[in-house]
């Protein structure tokens, strides 16, 4: 494991395995409590990287647990932007099994659901899903006057 960061600023390099997920989780919690987002907001990433960095590591390691996945944290006052970057190729499957919805492929859907921005780019070298935050955004969209 690689660890780089500054104040605002955590990048980890880690195996492509499962027993990380515990420690992406913490990473991305300690960082977001010390940007000031809410106890909800900090639940909601812990879930979307949660999803994000089990993905790369179920689906983009093609070298299994020698393979890597980089989870790059930046909290600015305003938001918080995390990417997790694997090394395979990304592929779009509709969560359909014998006609019915499958109990996998819900994790794109969750993550949009949770985040307020989430990219994924495809890559010959990888690819990177990047979630964005912006810190409580319920109370600014409640704030906001009406212009109707």
């Amino acid at each position: 494991m690689v660890k780089k960061e500054s104040a605002l600023e955590k990048e980890l390099r880690l195996n492509s395995h499962t027993k990380n997920l515990s420690l992406i989780r913490e990473e991305v919690e300690a960082m977001a409590a010390s940007c000031g987002f809410n106890e909800n907001e900090l639940y909601q990433l812990k879930v979307a990287v949660s999803e994000a960095a089990a993905n790369a590591i179920e689906h983009g390691s093609p070298q299994g647990e020698q393979s890597h996945i980089k989870v790059s944290i930046e909290c600015d006052p305003d938001k918080i932007s995390i990417e997790v970057i694997d090394e395979g190729v990304f592929k779009a499957r509709l969560p359909v099994t014998n006609g019915r919805p499958s109990h996998r492929g819900r994790g794109i859907f969750l993550m949009t659901a949770l985040m307020d921005e989430v990219n994924i780019t495809e890559g010959l070298t990888g690819t990177r899903v990047r979630l964005v935050k912006v810190k409580n955004k319920a109370a600014l969209d409640v704030a906001e006057p009406s212009t109707v």
